[in-house]
């Protein structure tokens, strides 16, 4: 756990220079960051023992801080293609990563590379079994180990912000949306829910209502509140929107000859304290049991000496009689003479 180990203490010195709105340093540690795990994939999966998870929970935490940094840099508007350039390819991208450089982007109003990118990330993802895979062609052949799933809610995050952010909005091509969604894979119930919202957008368009009090602004701002880091006071306190996992909760493994174990640390240090606790009363013991023992004595004698006490004084049931009878007058018996 060494590699990954380093990596997380660098992820968290550029959190800290994000924070600080320290944005240069933040942007170009970040930026090495990735470029290091993509450079050591093979070792970095090794030690994670096939936890897909770890790693991507690596490209996520650095990846936020990239597009936050260049936020705070004024360079919102080169967030797209600066995410394409350092983790080479759409596949590589964590989902919440994109959505947020995407929506930061669009917030300074540019659009470039924004629809480009979002296509090619929806042609790298397969509807299957109610939940999304990567097809094996959006995996490259260097062995890339990111997150390979995605559940529909989080598939239809990155579907609304296109649909009604991208091309509803920049386009203004409601018909080419909806056009689009009738083909998209997705379940028969959203792509119903979806249409009758993008059908209502056309309408209000048809009928030439202020975009103000459109649907498509409702419905884009409803995405854009979700998603996006508007305001810089925010950008300076939160770290990531998702942190990686603390460090009780990453595994620690363990090599026996042939067999390697891997156990949560939380729970080793959880173990070694109740191991520190039994060592430490088994040590005191014996000397708790000279204090119980000696209180004991002591509360022994004590209850025998006031017994002893109690006994030892003499009492004299002919002491009362005695006094009442030294208080009576002497008197003589008349014995009778004898003649």
């Amino acid at each position: 756990m060494e590699a990954t180990d380093v990596i997380w203490g660098e992820i968290e010195r550029s959190e800290s220079y994000l924070v600080c709105s320290m944005y240069e340093e933040a942007e170009s540690l970040s930026s090495s960051i990735l470029k290091q795990i993509f450079g050591n994939i093979d070792v970095l999966s090794e030690e994670a023992l096939g936890d897909d998870h770890q790693f991507h929970d690596l490209l996520e935490s650095s990846g936020m801080v990239l597009v936050q940094s260049l936020h705070g840099l004024c360079r919102t508007g080169e967030i797209v293609n600066e995410l394409r350039q350092v983790f080479g390819e759409v596949a590589a991208i964590p989902l919440l990563v994109l959505l947020t450089g995407i929506c930061l982007q669009i917030s300074n109003g540019s659009y470039s590379g924004v629809r480009e990118i979002l296509e090619e990330f929806f042609s790298v993802w397969v509807y299957k079994d109610n939940h999304y895979i990567q097809d094996d062609a959006g995996l490259s052949a260097k062995g890339f180990h990111g997150k390979i799933s995605l559940g529909i809610d989080e598939y239809m995050e990155a579907v609304e912000l296109y649909t009604f952010g991208v091309v509803g909005k920049d386009a203004n091509d409601v018909g080419l949306a909806i056009s689009w969604v009738e083909k998209a894979a997705l379940p028969e119930e959203t792509r119903q829910g979806l249409l009758r919202r993008l059908h209502s957008l056309l309408s209000l368009k048809s009928a030439n209502v202020p975009e103000t009090t459109s649907f498509e602004e409702t419905s884009y701002d409803v995405v854009n509140n979700n998603k996006c880091l508007a305001n810089d006071e925010i950008d300076h306190v939160i770290k990531l929107s998702k942190q990686h996992e603390p460090w009780s909760s990453r595994p620690l493994s363990l090599r026996l000859g042939n067999t390697r174990f891997s156990m949560s640390r939380g729970k080793v240090a959880i173990s070694l304290v109740g191991f520190i606790i039994c060592y430490a009363l088994k040590r005191k013991r014996a000397g708790l049991i000279r204090i119980i023992r000696r209180q004991m004595e002591s509360t022994q004698k004590a209850i025998v000496d006031f017994w002893k006490l109690a006994f030892s004084y003499q009492v004299n049931p002919l002491a009362a009689i005695q006094s009442k009878m030294d208080q009576r007058p002497d008197f003589q018996l008349a014995v009778p003479s004898v003649v």
